[in-house]
């Protein structure tokens, strides 16, 4: 259940209906109070209040939401022409991040419930009396004024969320809260060694295709104890499946003709797209594609490569330091009851590394800069995590030789893998 309920909040975070919707909400249940409210004036009008006639009040307020809905539309068209930018030059994936954010999804609620208010109370003020609702007439004026200055400081921010360093830095951050939050801080103390897999058990089939977004693990153990039978998950988060494929194995054989193997496909949510509620690869694609799209030659933009290329390797800094997860479940008595398939630190790097390093394999600069950066993860791996950095190093120097034409620089590639595997930091002022 928790998984389905993270999914669905990432849904609702990214979107930009869901708090403009409740800011809507919040502008009418206001109009109704300012509309209701009774203030005795007296023969002194208060400075702060609306002091015009009811028969000006309906033209004031229709003169706001000409304002207003002429405000709201130039937001909102400057909100797209800047998604539509960002998908351009730094990847479509990216358009989530630029709708989860909270500024330009409040902004947008702004405009839009002081249009919702000022229709209320436009609607009110129509009548025979001559009493006029002052303090919703007031408020409707100032929530205008602060919408003027909303509208400058969202332009500005608008302009400053398309510089490409502070698109990465954003998507880094997002990636480190996803590191901490899916590894622990340190592993898991394991209370039994997974049985080792004889490739027997009843296979359960994918009932759906698509994209793995999360799996409900406690739903998994909670039918294989009813069951009492144990399961191998082997699939995870972030990858993809079509009808058929293979889900898990469930030992004995003959549980999964109960209703283990509907619990199992049941646990799995699939969908159209991936998600970073279990998949960290999935954020760290992210900053990859940015990399791949600032190498295109349509952009060719190197110093954007390296400053993702920079950011990736301080998040995997921070896996380095992280646990591996739990990858046995037992119930209360000790018995497993279920294995799952997790991440690697190889598999990790090699979804930061690989692509950039197959589109960068002419390029010095770039290459020059990975296998600095992966000289310092060297110079804070441990045993089990210096074999797939020491991988990608040679993979590095490898692309160097075979595609760049100039001598000088695969020499000083060598020089940097060399600094590299040697534990040295690279000299200042170098090329990269």
């Amino acid at each position: 259940m928790i998984p389905r309920l993270l999914t669905l909040w990432q849904n609702v975070r990214s979107s930009l209906w869901a708090l403009p919707l409740a800011m809507m909400m919040a502008a009418s249940l206001l109009a109704l109070v300012a509309l209701n409210a009774k203030i005795e004036t007296g023969s002194d009008p208060v400075w702060f209040l609306y002091s015009g006639t009811a028969r000006q009040a309906p033209q004031f307020l229709s003169n706001l939401v000409t304002a207003m809905i002429t405000m709201a539309t130039l937001a909102i068209s400057i909100t797209m022409v800047v998604l539509t930018l960002a998908a351009q030059q730094l990847g479509p994936r990216i358009i989530r991040n630029f709708m989860s954010n909270w500024q330009t999804q409040g902004a947008l609620g702004l405009f839009v419930a002081t249009v919702v208010y000022l229709l209320l109370v436009l609607r009110s003020s129509y009548g025979d009396g001559d009493t006029v609702a002052n303090l919703a007439v007031t408020v409707g004026a100032v929530l205008v004024l602060v919408s003027v200055t909303t509208l400058l400081l969202f332009v500005h921010h608008l302009a400053r969320s398309i510089i490409a360093d502070n698109v990465i830095e954003r998507v880094g951050e997002q990636l480190d809260d996803d590191i901490r939050r899916l590894m622990p801080e340190k592993d898991v103390e394991q209370t039994a060694s997974p049985p080792p897999d004889d490739g027997g058990g009843a296979v359960v089939p994918f009932a759906a295709g698509g994209y793995v977004q999360a799996i409900d693990f406690g739903a998994v153990v909670a039918a294989a104890v009813k069951a009492k039978a144990r399961v191998k998950v082997d699939i995870r988060a972030g990858q993809h499946a079509v009808p058929g494929s293979i889900l898990g194995r469930v030992w004995p054989p003959t549980a999964a003709k109960d209703k283990l193997t509907e619990a199992l496909q049941s646990a799995v949510l699939m969908g159209g797209e991936r998600t970073a509620v279990q998949d960290l690869e999935y954020s760290i694609h992210q900053l990859v594609e940015i990399a791949l799209r600032a190498l295109s030659p349509g952009i060719n933009d190197p110093y954007t490569a390296i400053a993702a290329l920079d950011r990736l390797t301080l998040s995997l800094s921070l896996v380095m330091t992280r646990g591996a997860g739990r990858s046995v479940w037992q119930d209360d008595n000790g018995v497993i009851r279920m294995v799952v398939t997790l991440s690697t630190f190889e598999g990790v790097t090699d979804a930061a590394f690989n692509q950039i390093r197959q589109l960068s394999a002419g390029m010095p600069a770039v290459l020059i800069r990975m296998a600095d950066n992966i000289g310092q993860l060297l110079r804070l791996a441990n045993d089990a995590q210096r074999p797939a950095l020491e991988k990608h190093l040679r993979l590095v120097v490898n692309a160097g030789g075979r595609d760049i034409e100039d001598e000088n620089d695969r020499n000083d590639l060598k020089a940097a893998a060399t600094m590299a595997r040697n534990g040295k930091p690279a000299a200042p002022g170098g090329k990269a």
